[in-house]
């Protein structure tokens, strides 16, 4: 008798079963992080959780145990060190915690309404909240977005072939990690980081740090009301989904009436494919949808949200990971 050595399917219930436990991986993570549990055992220190605590962490990959009893960090586990290069804990302290985990406890309300959880849950806006009312979650949601630039970066320097000179004006910057990394490809070119004045100290700090403070300076400003006029390349990354359609042409608009004729425009986005197994450009959507009434977009969506503000989608290119990159110009 042969036995039948096809795996099996797991029972639709384990399948839901271990989307539940997905939550729990998730918040024990973001405690690790928010606590930083990884620097105190990285520096030798008593971490200050209990052992049952780290025995989970262990479980879900962000530790090892030694035969004496001691806790190792991962390879999962060092990226959650506050010091490291790429370092994730912003990303893991922040979009699981704070105003995020609030805002999606009231995911009902969004999934009924498609209103945005985050106002009605904070009373605010998430960036007022951010900026005015809880500037320390601000900076480490500062901290969340340069950890995924870490990871993005290098797959945006490598799917483009950018020009060798001119001036990159990047809009809604951050610490600019993404013009720093294309000036240091670059070294004929110039650049502007424009963003809000709250993270200017951390952004002039960062391009210091590469090395190209000569060749970029940083322009405090709101996107809604104008940009730098005169680039060649204007870039934003992992903004316009951030906003409703309205509020994302308005944006455009100001870049339109900054740009010259010959500019070009690169948003570094989510391009959700129309499928049914698009899990991460759905569950990203949600994200929007709950955080601050934004929204990721098809391919079709973001044609037909830069036709109307004036811009021709040229084409997107694809990248390893989640996200692409749309190429437009001014009609």
């Amino acid at each position: 008798m042969t036995l039948d050595a096809t795996p099996q399917a797991p029972p639709p219930q384990a399948v839901i079963m271990d989307t539940v436990f997905s939550f729990f991986r998730a918040r024990t993570m973001q405690v690790f992080a928010e606590l930083e549990v990884a620097d105190a055992i990285a520096a030798g220190r008593e971490p200050g959780v209990n052992r049952r605590f780290l025995d989970a962490c262990a479980a879900i990959g962000l530790l090892t145990r030694t035969d004496e009893g001691a806790y190792r960090l991962t390879p999962a586990g060092e990226t959650l060190r506050s010091d490291v290069p790429g370092s994730m804990r912003g990303f893991a302290a922040a979009v699981i915690g704070g105003a995020h985990y609030k805002a999606w406890g009231d995911l009902a309300h969004s999934a009924r309404t498609e209103a945005c959880a985050a106002d009605r849950v904070l009373g605010e806006d998430i960036w007022s909240y951010f900026t005015k009312t809880n500037p320390a979650e601000g900076r480490l949601f500062q901290q969340a977005m340069a950890g995924s630039s870490a990871m993005i970066v290098p797959q945006v320097i490598a799917s483009y072939d950018f020009p060798e000179y001119g001036l990159f004006v990047d809009v809604a910057g951050g610490n600019g990690e993404l013009l720093t990394a294309i000036l240091q490809a670059r070294p004929g070119a110039r650049g502007i980081v424009m963003d809000l004045p709250f993270v200017e100290a951390e952004a002039k700090r960062n391009v210091a740090a590469h090395g190209v403070a000569d060749r970029c300076g940083f322009v405090p400003g709101d996107f809604f009301q104008s940009v730098p006029a005169g680039g060649d390349v204007y870039l934003m990354k992992w903004i316009l989904h951030d906003w409703s359609d309205a509020k994302a042409a308005m944006i455009l608009g100001s870049l339109h009436r900054a740009m010259p004729s010959h500019a070009k425009l690169l948003l570094v986005e989510t391009v959700v494919p129309e499928t049914e197994n698009a899990e991460f450009g759905r569950l990203m959507d949600i994200n929007m949808m709950v955080m601050c009434g934004g929204k990721e977009r098809t391919e079709r969506e973001w044609r037909a949200l830069l036709g109307a503000a004036g811009f021709a989608l040229l084409r997107v290119v694809p990248m390893p990971g989640p996200v692409s990159i749309v190429e437009a110009v001014k009609q």
